[in-house]
């Protein structure tokens, strides 16, 4: 018994953690039983189709055909939320085929630039425009999503900018060949497209992938610095993790990893030890239950009450992509927890790159930082305290967004209307102060204000809660809450 304890305690040390062999069964078994009850759910609705059917035929009170057609409303709801929830998501299409510039449609080709075993770089083409506009590398997070979830982002710059994505491949699919994918790696994909594409490129990075692209910049504008990007941006990103602690770094604060790795790491049918993505999809659902759940309630009312309300098709369209996931290799996930939430080595100045310390004041290109005010997975302050460590440029700009949450920095109105602006403002200016000439913007630009490390930064009030929000609610109903339950799944009309 403590040979086999002591094995597997060496095993963690030397970084083969243990898996759990039985996690795939169980998703398996959990969307099964989800696929069985839509089609429980069909059935109850192909059973009330023909009652209906019957009563048409040989006739019955206007009474019982109104209860009738009632029913196939709650039915069909029925079956529609149950296919939402048991279908297997896909990785989506970005689908951006054209954009408008000048007044004209303009047709959009996707091409692959650079092709590699975990990411292929996207290049959005515009054909037929003869504009010099800004190079911008869009860096997509690898946390469970596909780089499809940056659409919102790709589509407003479109018309502003020539756009590439890194598109990284869910790990389930690459073969063990390829080798390992580490947080020094993604760091290297990283710096490899930088060098790829130039230095007049403005590197627009969100949320995770702040991280490695602060360590492909630094050692970069160490190793060689002309060949450093035009500009910098980065947005809601965990760079010091520690100045505003949320619900994430919490769990990363008490997290025994080895044991977090054991239970939820299993290995795919390739050999490739991954950390699911349904996985992480249950983390993500876990920080926000209600608000899950309040959709989806609204979306079975969209359903019973008026099929076409378009809150429906925004609900959904959501979800399409939302519930696409990919898996991470393990040593990535292992590699990100331990070193950028648990030892906090950016944040500490321990970060290294292939064994090489990072030194984000080497960096002397400008820097764009991002925060949205209500965002409660990278809170306001872990991007903002990190700018101070940009000593070696002297045109670092901080931005933060009111009522803006984690989503909203690069997706929706906020989005669209205030944050791009800036950033779009902000890289011209840059371009003019190396003499480099853009064509004239399509869209009016903002400023963007200096950042100012002895400035105290506050965050914007939140609203003030409504005085029926303040008694606490409950996801799961206890005795004699029956009647307010079964009003969450009243077919009410919702407010347009």
């Amino acid at each position: 018994m403590m040979s086999t304890r002591g094995s597997a305690f060496r095993a963690r040390v030397a970084g083969e953690t243990l898996y759990n062999p039985w996690l795939d069964h169980m998703h398996r078994l959990g969307a099964t039983s989800l696929k069985l009850m839509a089609l429980n759910a069909a059935m109850q609705r192909d059973i009330v189709h023909i009652h209906r059917d019957l009563g048409r035929i040989y006739g019955q009170p206007k009474i019982m055909e109104r209860l009738q057609e009632y029913t196939a409303k709650i039915t069909g709801a029925n079956v529609a939320l149950m296919e939402q929830l048991s279908r297997d998501y896909i990785k989506p299409e970005f689908d951006l085929k054209f954009t408008t510039i000048d007044d004209h449609l303009v047709e959009v080709v996707e091409e692959v630039a650079v092709s590699k075993p975990f990411c292929r770089l996207l290049h959005f083409r515009r054909r037929d425009v003869n504009r010099n506009d800004p190079k911008v590398l869009l860096v997509a997070p690898q946390s469970g999503h596909y780089a499809t979830l940056l659409r919102p982002t790709v589509e407003r710059l479109l018309p502003e900018a020539e756009v590439y994505v890194t598109d990284w491949a869910n790990a389930r699919e690459v073969p063990t060949e390829a080798g390992e994918f580490t947080l020094d790696t993604y760091a290297d994909y990283t710096r490899e497209f930088i060098e790829t594409l130039g230095p007049e490129v403005n590197v627009l990075a969100i949320c995770q992938s702040t991280v490695p692209v602060v360590m492909a910049c630094s050692r970069l504008a160490e190793d060689n610095p002309d060949a450093q990007p035009l500009t910098i941006t980065l947005m809601a990103g965990p760079l010091d993790p520690g100045a505003a602690p949320t619900d994430v770094t919490k769990l990363a604060d008490k997290m025994h990893l080895p044991t977090y790795l054991s239970a939820f790491t299993t290995v795919a049918p390739n050999g490739r030890r991954v950390y699911p993505g349904y996985v992480q999809l249950m983390s993500f659902i876990a920080m926000n239950p209600e608000n899950h759940f309040s959709s989806h309630r609204d979306l079975y009312n969209y359903h019973v009450a008026d099929d076409t309300h378009p809150g429906r098709e925004r609900i959904e369209r959501f979800y399409r992509e939302y519930f696409a996931v990919a898996d991470l290799t393990a040593e990535f996930y292992a590699d990100t927890v331990s070193r950028v939430f648990i030892k906090k080595d950016l944040a500490n100045d321990r970060m290294t790159h292939n064994g090489k310390p990072v030194k984000p004041e080497f960096i002397t290109c400008p820097i764009i930082g991002i925060e949205g005010g209500m965002d409660d997975i990278s809170a306001p302050g872990q991007t903002r305290e990190f700018l101070r460590k940009f000593t070696g440029s002297n045109d670092v700009s901080f931005y933060e967004q009111d009522h803006a949450g984690h989503y909203g920095v690069f997706a929706g109105g906020h989005w669209r209307r205030e944050i791009s602006s800036r950033v779009l403002g902000k890289i011209r200016e840059a371009a003019a102060a190396k003499g480099i000439e853009y064509s004239s913007p399509q869209t009016p630009t903002e400023p963007i204000e200096a950042y100012d490390p002895q400035r105290m930064y506050e965050r914007a009030p939140a609203p003030q809660p409504k005085p029926q929000d303040l008694a606490p609610k409950k996801l799961v109903p206890g005795a004699g809450e029956l009647t307010s339950w079964w009003k969450l799944f009243m077919p009410n009309k919702p407010a347009a």
